[in-house]
């Protein structure tokens, strides 16, 4: 696959990075997770086995400039961080820390090539791997994609430690610019052939913009706001599917 125009990849770029207000009287319900989306059933052997013998849990989160929380205008801001707050208040008892790993342009093979010292220094038992961006927005190699993908969750799954793979970014326009169903098909393919679940960020933003959540305004000071706002709103859904599967 060749690489987007310079212009179409920055168009794309912004799409993935910037949100818009939601409607202040459905703001709240925005951002309910339907029962599908809630990563029911989930399973995580490793995490669950350290908050028992040790009480903490080190959650490595890894990924690009959503990870980081560049459109959220702070680090305070990022879904990592406010991660750590939900799980915090989920699990009384329990050190939590999660590690914001995120860098901005990173690709998924520099990710995996990082994850041995990354585990290794951090001890994390559960990491969540925001992937795919990058390769969306440089057109890059499906086929790289997906290799760089497994020799990272077989990484992980050497560490003894548990996966969650975040889905790619819903945004109005993504489609037009850039085919982005090859490679949400490669974390899922991943994600099957590896046992690691896939929090469909994609479909659940796709629904939360169909109940009220505007995508579409370009005031920058607004799309600060909303990006707090859907960070948080992930962050919430993660913990409240993390914290019964690790107690």
């Amino acid at each position: 696959m060749t690489p987007l125009a310079p212009m179409k990849a920055l168009a794309l770029a912004a799409c993935l990075l910037n949100f818009a207000m939601p409607r202040p009287a459905l703001a709240e319900a925005a951002c309910a997770v339907p029962p599908a989306l809630a990563l029911p059933g989930l399973s995580l052997p490793g995490a669950r086995t350290e908050i028992r013998a040790h009480h903490t849990l080190v959650v490595l989160a890894l990924g690009s400039a959503p990870t980081l929380g560049t459109a959220a205008d702070g680090a305070a801001f990022s879904y990592p961080s406010r991660l750590e707050v939900h799980l915090a208040a989920s699990l009384p008892g329990v050190t939590v820390t999660v590690l914001n790993k995120g860098a901005a342009r990173r690709s998924t093979h520099s990710m995996a090539k990082h994850l041995p010292e990354l585990l290794a220094e951090s001890g994390a038992r559960l990491v969540i791997w925001e992937t795919g961006g990058r390769e969306v927005v440089r057109g890059m190699d499906i086929d790289s994609f997906a290799s760089d993908l497994q020799d990272g969750l077989d990484t992980i799954h050497a560490a003894g430690a548990d996966t969650i793979l975040l889905d790619l970014q819903y945004a109005p326009g993504i489609p037009h610019l850039a085919p982005i169903d090859p490679y949400r098909q490669v974390i899922h393919d991943a994600a099957s052939n590896s046992g690691a679940p896939v929090f469909q960020r994609y479909e659940l933003m796709a629904d939360w913009a169909q109940n009220g959540l505007n995508l579409t305004a370009a005031d920058p000071a607004t799309r600060i706001t909303v990006t707090r706002r859907l960070f948080d709103c992930i962050a919430g859904a993660l913990a409240r599917a993390i914290a019964p599967a690790v107690k």
